[in-house]
């Protein structure tokens, strides 16, 4: 079955590529994969009706869910952390999960993106100026 994110191996390339690389990211820095995958997803779907900034966050939020997975396998198992070390934050993430995906059918597409720009330049000025 053919999807509306592959009707064209020209823009399956740099979407699979970008994939392996966000995945690598996320895989590496523990975070970071939703952002490559949102920038991909953004730039594919820049000049199309068929994806607005709403549909490509929600997609990212699916994509970061399986790298995420994915990373959670492999630190388990390798007892790079115990459950009891996760526990105290993964009640009050899902929660705020939950409240977020409520709220992205109230805020406006263009809020969104700035909202998310904010958080990401505090994020990277924070990193780079941290001790």
């Amino acid at each position: 079955m053919i999807t509306k994110l592959g009707k064209s191996l020209f823009k399956m390339l740099p979407l699979l590529l970008g994939s392996l690389a966000a995945g690598a990211i996320n895989g590496l820095f523990g975070m970071g994969g939703g952002i490559v995958i949102y920038f991909i997803l953004s730039r594919l779907y820049a000049q199309s009706d068929e994806y607005d900034a709403k549909d490509i966050f929600a997609m990212t939020v699916i994509s970061v869910l399986i790298m995420s997975l994915s990373s959670v396998f492999l630190y388990f198992s390798s007892g790079a952390f115990s459950l009891s070390d996760a526990l105290p934050y993964m009640l009050p993430a899902v929660m705020g999960g939950i409240a977020g995906a409520f709220a992205l059918s109230y805020i406006k597409a263009s809020l969104l993106k700035k909202i998310f720009a904010a958080i990401m330049v505090y994020g990277g000025i924070s990193l780079i100026f941290r001790r």
